[in-house]
């Protein structure tokens, strides 16, 4: 016998191809077999998606620690894991937009109320603050139309500042791999949230930033076998880098607009 997949010989009784990893199919088609393989490929236990994120919950260090050692048949590829979280995310909200919509309003109307409460001045006006939500709304349509590019833009500059905090023994692709699996989980995990806010109360949906800080502290702390010491101080210094990104990003863009206004002045 030879390999229906890729025409290798076949070791007599062999159960899976010895060169590709196939299994051994010799029984004709029946409804049964069709949805007893559906089961074991989509849903079964020991499906690669759910074994990956079983690992991620559970023992995320093992996961990453053996995939790049070469153990990787039983997991699944980090970059197909980070797809199939961002195609969940993207049917979850695009299927509730106006529900992601009305969340994310009331959310950030909560935001603005505190501010009113703790800094005053210009967040204490209701006009100022209908601007702002009008502002945050056509934000969050926005994040929905572009979510798949700014997930895929963003990650290289989150890899890059975990490898420069975390650094070795890992290489900039290994930390490329660990942020996809980051990523992908928190997608779920924000996915759950955002149905719980909708049924309970959007403020639940504070939860979020909290845990998915929280889960990315995890799976590195597991990664590098840190101390709730070391790992609180790893990402405080993130935290930094990446508001301190913000900050400059949101300086040189104003820098920019001030420039061109003024360019844009003088011809006229």
């Amino acid at each position: 016998m030879s390999c229906k997949n890729c025409s290798s010989a076949l070791i007599h009784q062999s159960f899976y191809c010895n060169q590709c990893g196939a299994k051994i199919v010799s029984e004709r088609i029946t409804i049964k077999r069709t949805l007893e393989d559906a089961f074991q490929n989509y849903i079964g236990w020991d499906n690669k998606y759910l074994v990956t994120i079983t690992y991620l919950i559970l023992r995320p260090g093992v996961l990453l620690r053996e995939y790049y050692s070469g153990t990787r048949k039983k997991f699944l590829n980090p970059f197909a894991f980070l797809t199939i979280g961002m195609a969940i995310n993207l049917f979850v909200f695009n299927s509730f937009d106006e529900e992601f919509i009305s969340v994310m309003n009331d959310f950030n109307k909560s935001q603005l109320d505190w501010y009113a409460e703790v800094i005053g001045g210009p967040f204490t006006n209701e006009e100022f603050q209908s601007e702002q939500l009008t502002k945050s709304a056509e934000s969050s349509k926005f994040m929905l139309k572009y979510f798949n590019i700014l997930v895929i833009l963003l990650l290289p500059v989150y890899t890059l500042m975990a490898f420069l905090i975390y650094r070795k023994p890992y290489n900039y692709a290994e930390h490329i791999v660990a942020n996809c699996y980051i990523q992908g989980f928190s997608m779920l995990t924000t996915s759950l949230i955002f149905f719980i806010a909708i049924w309970i109360h959007p403020s639940l949906y504070l939860l979020i930033y909290p845990l998915l800080i929280l889960y990315y502290t995890y799976v590195y702390g597991k990664l590098y076998k840190l101390t709730i010491g070391q790992s609180i101080l790893k990402i405080i210094l993130f935290l930094a880098i990446l508001t301190g990104s913000i900050l400059a990003v949101a300086i040189i863009s104003v820098l920019i607009g001030i420039a061109i206004a003024y360019i844009l002045g003088n011809f006229k």
